[in-house]
């Protein structure tokens, strides 16, 4: 009896370190693999056009992504990549809101970093968002 109580200390020991170790490096790589600065899903009122937009930053650059979902007559869905330009190199996109024209072809975006500086740009989905996903 005395052996099996001896046993089980090790294997307790044994799985505590494993999960321990398993945690330490989840932290690691989830620390060292750059986030997501800013992501954002907005719909138009309509609901026949959805944008996710995205930023990730690093020390001296940012990408950027918008994607535009449309509904077609047919209920069907088209994703398509947009194009537009930013040129700052942090975070600018962690507030933003859409402000859609009435027939929703086009929507502003209004962004500000964590400071408050920001602006605007222009979307015309049928013209910029062009790109395939």
């Amino acid at each position: 009896m005395a052996a099996s109580e001896d046993g089980g200390v090790p294997s307790v020991a044994i799985i505590v370190g494993s999960i321990v170790f398993i945690l330490l490096a989840g932290t690691v790589i989830w620390f060292a693999i750059p986030g997501i600065s800013a992501r954002h899903h907005f719909v138009s009122p309509s609901g026949g056009v959805a944008l996710d937009i995205a930023e990730q930053c690093r020390e001296q650059d940012c990408d950027r992504t918008v994607i535009a979902e449309t509904l077609t007559p047919d209920g069907s869905t088209v994703r398509n990549g947009c194009n537009f330009t930013l040129i700052q190199t942090h975070p600018v996109l962690l507030n933003a809101y859409p402000l859609w024209a009435a027939d929703e072809r086009t929507v502003e975006i209004v962004y500000a970093d964590a400071e408050g500086q920001g602006g605007k740009f222009l979307l015309d989905i049928a013209a910029d968002c062009t790109l395939p996903e």
